[in-house]
């Protein structure tokens, strides 16, 4: 009998059931298998397939089973995408290992947010924070911008879905974040699901809503801006000239003691 199934048709590969597969190619993972139409379950080497198909960009880890008499499963476990970085060519994933994919089997993934504006460094702190974030609030979140602030540098802008911009910081946004579908349930709108006052959600500090500044505000402020900025050129400018005065008087000093050493001797 074992002779049989070993020289027969029996013994040769009949199907390979893929699963798992989303944003790799299938077609890719069966050129990695490389299963001829002659090729014999026994004699494939399970190690060697693994080792080629987690060659594949994206694929994180691949599980091989035969089943007798003749057929296997190859079951995928992908890198998960957590954003859309703008690239040449449009927009590429960025997957939780920090690498981004060159070549996508489907179209890109539409429930993860545009990442904008992010340096490498950056994007390391910002890939933990993106893992923690679940699935439906990351659903919610439509782009994440980096904006740094003058008094914090791991500041960010996020867009929602549902209109409302959102602040936070790169290092514990995704705790906060979590819970935005009941904040965005609490904040006020009107009959089109506008906000009825106008404004961002904070939650760099905790969790507050603010309004936008009216343009008489952002005026008032600019010039309050501007007139600090004069003072402290001013004040700078001051400091400079004081000590411009003290460089000339030391160097006035300085030779008024070489002409006294001179007369002494």
């Amino acid at each position: 009998m074992i002779v049989i199934y070993m020289f027969t048709d029996i013994s040769k590969v009949d199907q390979v059931d893929i699963k798992g597969e989303e944003i790799v190619a299938k077609k890719d993972i069966e050129k990695a298998l490389n299963i001829q139409s002659d090729s014999r379950i026994y004699n494939l080497s399970k190690s060697d397939m693994t080792t080629k198909v987690e060659k594949i960009e994206g694929v994180k880890s691949v599980k091989i089973k035969r089943h007798f008499p003749n057929d296997l499963t190859v079951e995928v476990n992908e890198y998960e995408p957590i954003g859309l970085i703008k690239s040449k060519k449009g927009y590429t994933p960025l997957l939780e290992n920090g690498s981004t994919m060159k070549k996508l089997s489907t179209d890109l993934p539409i429930d993860v947010p545009i990442l904008n504006d992010f340096s490498s460094k950056k994007l390391e702190k910002l890939i933990p924070e993106l893992k923690k974030v679940k699935p439906r609030v990351k659903a919610m979140i439509s782009e994440v911008n980096y904006k740094p602030g003058e008094n914090n540098e791991n500041r960010i802008q996020l867009f929602m879905t549902d209109n409302v911009e959102v602040v936070g910081d790169i290092q514990t946004f995704a705790s906060k974040i979590n819970y935005y579908p009941s904040i965005s349930d609490k904040l006020e709108r009107d009959n089109s699901g506008a906000l009825k006052t106008p404004g961002f959600v904070d939650l760099q500090v905790g969790v507050t809503f603010l309004p936008y500044e009216s343009k008489e505000q952002q005026k008032e402020r600019s010039e309050k801006e501007s007139e600090q900025d004069e003072n402290a050129q001013t004040e700078q400018k001051k400091l400079d000239k004081a000590l411009q005065d003290l460089s000339k008087e030391l160097d006035k000093s300085g030779e008024e003691s070489k002409s006294s050493e001179k007369s002494e001797e």
